[in-house]
């Protein structure tokens, strides 16, 4: 069963700020980050439960060559991509607001 994705603005804002960044860092690298986002939601799609819990519900699917994780929810056959966080970033001190 293909799971459909579904995106909160907070996921869609850091992807949008971590792909400006990373190609004012390096011409088309913002774009190979993106790539790296498609695979892992391509991943998603087919077996989202694979991924660990990090917090109660919530699951983390790293990035290939990036330091960045998906976190997300499954609900039912939809997956709820909640934010794209840097490594360095700790989860449980997420802002309340969406």
């Amino acid at each position: 069963m293909a799971y459909r994705l579904k995106f909160s603005p907070r996921a869609l804002r850091e992807i949008g700020k971590a792909r400006e960044w990373y190609e004012l860092q390096s011409p088309g690298l913002g774009e190979e980050f993106i790539s790296a986002i498609e695979l892992q939601l391509k991943r998603l799609e087919q077996a989202p439960l694979l991924y660990s819990e990090v917090i109660v519900n919530v699951r983390r699917a790293l990035l290939p060559r990036f330091p960045y994780g998906l976190f997300y929810v499954v609900r039912g056959n939809h997956v709820h991509v909640l934010a794209v966080l840097h490594d360095a970033r700790n989860p449980g001190h997420w802002p309340k607001t969406r």
